[in-house]
């Protein structure tokens, strides 16, 4: 996984980042198609390594209730080592921490998911937290 890549899924673009970066932009809806083919995206990078994954959702309209249900059910929560949502609206915020407290009471993830996901206003402002996250990760003082 050391290359960078790039994927068209419906409205949104992913962009792989190496060592451990996942960027996603969505504009408009995410459908159920589109939550099929990002889980196996995720699944593949997952497999190889953990990422964080920062997607901004400042141009995303809705996502297709059977599409979150499809996330919450198949994307691992040792695939990912933090969640950072840019321009997430009340509706976002509630669907997202509702898709954790799913994959946590349905057993399939601690309550440490939780606390992997973040609400934060621009790229920038995800990429130091991230570099912090990286940093204590190593053992490092950040």
């Amino acid at each position: 996984m050391a290359e960078q890549r790039e994927w068209k899924v419906g409205d949104s673009t992913l962009r792989f980042e190496p060592p451990d970066l996942v960027l996603v932009h969505t504009r408009g809806q995410a459908t159920l198609e589109d939550a099929v083919c990002m889980v196996d995206i995720y699944r593949e990078l997952g497999q190889q390594r953990p990422f964080f994954l920062v997607a901004d959702l400042s141009e995303a309209t809705t996502l297709d209730v059977e599409g979150g249900h499809h996330l919450s059910q198949h994307v691992r929560p040792e695939w990912i080592l933090g969640t950072f949502y840019i321009g997430a609206r009340l509706l976002h915020r509630a669907l997202t921490k509702g898709i954790a407290l799913a994959a946590h009471l349905s057993g399939r993830a601690d309550a440490s998911v939780l606390n992997k996901v973040h609400f934060v206003a621009s790229e920038a402002e995800a990429r130091e937290l991230i570099a912090r996250m990286r940093a204590k990760r190593l053992g490092k003082v950040a």
